[in-house]
C-alpha cells in the first residue's frame, strides 16, 4: 500500500494528460473510419456502374 502512495503523487497528473491525449486519438481514428468506409461505398458504387450521390460526394469535398 505504501507503494502506491508514494505513486499517486505522479500518477494521477499523469492520468489526466492522458485523457485528452486518448480522446483525441479516439476522434481522429473515427474520422479515419468514417473517411475509409465513404471511400469504399463510392468505390463499389462507381465499379457497379451506379450515380454517385451528390451527397455522398459533397461529404468528401466538405472534408477536405
Amino acid at each position: 500500500m505504501s507503494v502506491l502512495n508514494e505513486l499517486s503523487p505522479n500518477l494521477i497528473p499523469i492520468v489526466a494528460l492522458l485523457i485528452p491525449i486518448v480522446g483525441i486519438i479516439a476522434g481522429v481514428a473515427l474520422k479515419i473510419t468514417r473517411l475509409n468506409l465513404l471511400h469504399e461505398t463510392v468505390r463499389q458504387l462507381g465499379a457497379s456502374g451506379q450515380a454517385i450521390p451528390p451527397e455522398l460526394l459533397s461529404m468528401i469535398i466538405d472534408r477536405k
